[in-house]
């Protein structure tokens, strides 16, 4: 079971409070500054990439550390690390073939450690952004094209959660459903185009006006063959290069408003994505032969800023967010999400960059997947536990330690691990209690 959802979106943070249209979290570095523009013994690092942007060739990169621990509850107590190294290249089409408007962009990751959500809390509302199966591996890989400053249009291996579902104030958050939620996680397959499972696909992206940008998308609807049982196995290089699939449509707009000399800023987002492919009937268990035709899902995002101190610039104050997506529970194992939360940035003077949050994630699972459950229990004859709902919890704060280097200390409550799900190493009659997550996450970009 994959984890990350919006590789970085708490993982590196990288647009962290605001409400301009987010760039790839897996890509920019430029928001959070960068430790070779911050530390003077890395100056002739620094000068070779800034050599190299000025022939066309952008090199960036983060490495994201993470040390998590269940302190109560779950499967079992213990601590676990995972580690994320992103190295990405962007050629500028223009000073290297003469393309106006044109670019190149690639990105690779190398994966390494252990996921503590599976093996030691086993919650879909997964608390590390970056778990997946170690190896390394080609994430995105696009040409993109702008005409006039207002079309943007990318064709080749690309991730949906870079682009689509993303709320720029859930964006500091550690855990992955604050990324690419717990809904389309769970209910597409392969758990869609997105970390760290790129698919072929195409993107446009519109800017209407100055406050309202409509895009879409249609990717190759699994990134693995669609029977593999272990799909990060299965195309464990991500260069498997899929076409013959159902397709994935997406399409979303966004609307922003205030902000500046005009107020309090803010942004909403309505969309949704529809899957051409064929659908367990959920109410006959996840492995039945009896389907649904397609399966879609509907999504709202909402970001606002509440507060913001006299003569700060528009990232300072509170900030409040929520995103809610629903879906048919006949072929949806998350029929229903929401989550929200409040940010604050700038707060301490003498730690303007320094970010706090909490925010809380709402699984509920179809009713389908119980009346599934009371039919198994009764075939074995067993009182056992009956899907209903997770829930989860985070605080964290983001201490920079200097412009590119910053260190999150993270606490997470999950309610109901899995949905409440019998405890694997139990006789089927108790659920997997809830679980208490410490984490410390260190992101260094360069």
């Amino acid at each position: 079971m994959r984890r990350f959802r919006s590789a970085a979106a708490g993982a590196a943070g990288l647009v962290l409070f605001g409400l301009c249209p987010a760039a790839p979290a897996l890509a920019d570095d430029d928001d959070g500054g960068s430790v070779l523009d911050s530390v003077p013994t890395l100056s002739e690092l620094k000068a070779g990439r800034d050599a190299l942007a000025e022939r066309g060739f952008r090199f960036s990169g983060f490495y994201f550390s993470d040390m998590r621990a269940v302190a109560r509850g779950g499967i079992s107590r213990g601590g676990a690390y995972m580690g994320l190294a992103s190295l990405s290249l962007d050629v500028d089409a223009e000073k290297t073939l003469g393309i106006e408007g044109g670019s190149l962009h690639v990105n690779a990751l190398q994966i390494h450690g252990r996921d503590l959500a599976e093996r030691r809390v086993g919650n879909i509302l997964a608390g590390n952004d970056i778990g997946a199966m170690p190896t390394t591996r080609l994430f995105e890989l696009y040409y993109e094209q702008r005409f006039d400053d207002r079309l943007a249009v990318r064709v080749g291996q690309l991730a949906a959660d870079e682009v689509f579902l993303k709320s720029g104030y859930a964006e500091l958050f550690i855990g992955a459903t604050f990324g690419w939620a717990a809904s389309p996680s769970e209910n597409l397959p392969q758990e869609g185009p997105a970390y760290p499972l790129a698919a072929l696909g195409a993107q446009a992206t519109f800017e209407a006006t100055d406050d309202l940008t409509v895009r879409a998308a249609i990717y190759n609807g699994a990134a693995a063959p669609l029977d593999a049982e272990e799909p990060e196995e299965a195309n464990r290089r991500g260069s498997n290069f899929r076409l013959k699939d159902p397709p994935l449509v997406i399409a979303e707009g966004e609307y922003r408003y205030g902000g500046g000399e005009e107020g309090l800023s803010g942004a909403v987002k309505l969309g949704g994505y529809l899957h051409f492919g064929d659908f367990a009937r959920l109410r006959d268990g996840e492995d039945a032969e009896r389907t649904r035709d397609r399966n879609f899902n509907v999504y709202a995002v909402w970001d606002q800023q509440v507060f913001r101190p006299e003569g700060e610039d528009d990232e300072a104050g509170f900030g409040v967010f929520a995103r809610v997506i629903l879906g048919p529970s006949d072929r949806n194992a998350v029929s229903a999400y929401v989550d929200g939360g409040v940010v604050v940035r700038g707060m301490v003077p003498s730690r303007p960059a320094d970010v706090f949050g909490v925010a809380v994630a709402y699984a509920d699972f179809s009713p389908a997947l119980a009346h599934a459950d009371r039919a198994a229990n009764v075939e074995a004859g067993v009182r056992g536990p009956v899907r209903d709902f997770e829930m989860t919890f985070e605080a964290n704060y983001r201490a920079e330690i200097v412009p590119g280097l910053t260190v999150q200390p993270t606490a997470q409550y999950v309610v109901h691990p899995g949905g409440s799900v019998a405890h694997p190493k139990g006789d089927g009659r108790r659920r997997i209690p809830d679980a208490l997550v410490f984490g410390l996450t260190t992101i260094a970009r360069f």
